[in-house]
């Protein structure tokens, strides 16, 4: 009968509503992860992508993800103040290093919330002992930046361009990722201060540091860059972003195992510029290596 027919669809399409509204209910009633960040920041990483990484961390935590902005000469109260006022019990707190002393007033008030510190490249304290301090893996990172450089150097060599020297560890996966794509010659190693034009056979620059006055030159030879930049703001010869910002590794920072005062490494996300990659099959194995969900012991 078509009356039968009807209402068993009505039924479904209840059955459906109800399902999402209660999805949705529990979606919003489970505490909420908290980012602190800051407008300059947001205007390194682009506001599109931080809304995009808000909704695919919220989606794949089935909890809110909310960034808490402050501005950039807040005190460590109105910071801890800003993240008291979006949750009275969060699931977990991030704050950027610079705000560390945020991070300690805040976990003084709310002893019971997971407050972690995102280092990024730099130092981890080793005398803390109620934070969480989650750094990048750049073992694995340089590990990864070599297999990609020696697939786009090819028969070239690559130019490593460093602001700060990479450790012996650091520098040794670099030096066999390259080695594993059987990239002829020993990579470049230079300061990103000194001058680079001598090197003609170069194939592949990689660029492990502040690259403003690298790129202004821009290059014709595809470079790997490790920033927050918006990569839709670099010069087209940046084939491959390596982003170990907040955002890019708060997913797999709070599925990691963390407890106070012992520090976590986390691998920055690879961001693959598909548009600026000519080759499909350079570009298909640049997608393997990077996707890749190992770290380089």
């Amino acid at each position: 009968m078509p009356g039968a027919g009807l209402l068993k669809k009505n039924r479904i399409i209840i059955i459906v509503l109800l399902v999402f509204v209660i999805l949705s209910g529990v979606f919003y009633l489970r505490s909420p992860v908290i980012v602190v960040t800051d407008n300059s920041f947001i205007q390194l990483y682009g506001t599109a992508r931080l809304s995009f990484r808000v909704i695919r961390s919220s989606l794949e935590f089935f909890r809110r993800v909310i960034p808490v902005t402050v501005y950039e000469s807040a005190g460590n109260d109105l910071v801890a103040l800003a993240v008291e006022s979006v949750s009275r019990s969060p699931r977990a707190v991030l704050f950027p290093d610079r705000y560390l002393e945020g991070a300690r007033l805040y976990k003084e008030k709310k002893p019971e919330a997971p407050v972690i510190v995102m280092t990024g490249r730099e130092y981890v304290p080793t005398d803390e002992t109620a934070l969480v301090f989650a750094g990048t893996d750049i073992v694995t990172d340089l590990y990864r930046a070599g297999l990609s450089a020696g697939l786009l150097a090819g028969d070239k060599k690559t130019l490593f361009l460093y602001e700060k020297n990479p450790e012996n560890e650091q520098r040794e996966a670099f030096l066999e990722g390259v080695k594993i794509q059987g990239s002829d010659g020993e990579p470049i190693f230079l300061p990103i201060t000194l001058d680079y034009s001598s090197y003609p056979e170069v194939g592949c620059v990689v660029v492990f540091g502040s690259a403003t006055k690298f790129l202004e030159n821009t290059p014709q030879i595809p470079v790997i860059l490790f920033s927050w930049v918006d990569p839709a703001l670099t010069p087209r010869a940046v084939k491959l972003v390596f982003d170990d910002s907040p955002w890019a590794l708060v997913v797999d920072t709070l599925r990691t195992t963390l407890l106070p005062g012992e520090p976590v490494k986390i691998p920055s996300v690879p961001v693959l510029l598909r548009n600026r990659i000519n080759e499909r099959e350079d570009f298909r194995k640049l997608g393997e290596i990077i996707n890749k969900k190992f770290h380089k012991m």
